[in-house]
């Protein structure tokens, strides 16, 4: 296969990585303006990285190389998701493009009803329902494991603070770092979200309130069985990357992230420290994004299942919009 990969920041480059790891792929196409840049990132990644057999080469650019293309990983930025998506599904070509595919609820379904229409094949980066742990809650929910669902507790800490270039453009603490909770918890639990109150604060980096945003915020979202989740996110938790998914029923309770790698310590006697905490998301998540791909380069054989097709986002897209009026406002936002 022959694989294109446009935008080769932090995710771009772990994404090729990964690529380049899987035996389908025999050439990775690096796309980009700044050949420079790309000739550094393809150096980086070929001393970082077994290629075996794959041919890891820079392209001429977007346009150019998309024809020739068995699938493309779109890992720009945020404005550029909806038309090179929609180029790449005309083009017939598989792509994965990066969340989030576009900024609003109906530019998102607009979107998604024009993707469907070409019958090519659209991935969103929703990592998290790759993830092993997060599949099993999954089964575990429908298979009436825990009983009645009562209470979901998701926690989202970072361990690092966004750097400061990022901080105007990143789209906010709910539409870009909790959306993927807000993603999971209806996926894993199988029930809509119909109620949202959310509070925030500033508590680390003055800079975010300069852009009506928090780095130290709580959800708390009411499911349409009655049962509640609570969700919170810190922009830098010193101790390390702590996401988890904790799920309580009436007769078990079940968790994803809860490990040896969880930087959350014990105060209970004689319990032991946390020598190697999660550094960051890719840490955490390595094993989803890996799966990631593997499901990605599936789909473009024509086999697997796309568990994140275009309309996979909405209702997480909603539940952001609702936390941020919620938060704007001070009422609970209900959800039609």
């Amino acid at each position: 296969m022959r694989i294109g990969i446009a935008g080769l920041g932090r995710i771009g480059t772990m994404h090729a990585r990964n690529l380049v790891a899987l035996d389908e792929v025999s050439e990775l196409v690096l796309i980009g303006r700044d050949r420079g840049r790309l000739e550094t990132r393809r150096d980086e990644i070929a001393a970082a990285t077994d290629l075996g057999s794959t041919r890891l080469v820079i392209g001429e650019g977007w346009e150019e190389e998309l024809p020739t293309l068995d699938g493309a990983v779109v890992a720009t930025t945020s404005a550029t998701h909806p038309a090179m998506a929609l180029d790449a599904a005309k083009a017939g070509v598989t792509a994965l493009v990066e969340k989030p595919l576009a900024l609003k609820v109906t530019e998102l379904e607009a979107l998604a009803d024009e993707l469907e229409g070409t019958g090519a094949e659209t991935m969103v980066a929703f990592h998290r329902r790759y993830d092993p742990a997060h599949q099993e809650l999954r089964r575990l929910v429908a298979a009436g494991e825990l009983g009645a669902l009562r209470v979901v507790t998701a926690t989202g800490h970072d361990h690092y603070p966004l750097p400061a270039h990022y901080i105007p453009v990143s789209g906010g603490i709910w539409h870009d770092m909790l959306v993927h909770d807000f993603d999971t918890i209806p996926w894993v639990t199988g029930e809509r979200v119909v109620a949202v109150q959310a509070s925030g604060t500033v508590l680390d980096e003055p800079a975010h309130a300069e852009y009506d945003d928090v780095d130290t915020a709580l959800a708390v979202l009411e499911l349409e069985s009655g049962a509640i989740a609570t969700v919170t996110g810190m922009r830098h938790n010193g101790a390390g990357q702590d996401v988890r998914l904790e799920l309580f029923g009436t007769t078990a309770s079940y968790a994803a992230g809860l490990d040896d790698r969880n930087p959350m310590v014990s105060a209970e006697p004689g319990q032991p420290g946390v020598p190697h905490p999660y550094d960051d998301y890719a840490d955490r998540f390595a094993p989803a994004f890996r799966a990631e791909m593997r499901a990605f380069i599936d789909l473009v054989a024509g086999r697997g299942e796309n568990l994140t097709p275009p309309r996979a986002g909405i209702q997480a897209i909603q539940i952001a919009d609702a936390a941020a009026e919620s938060l704007r406002t001070g009422e609970r936002i209900h959800l039609s």
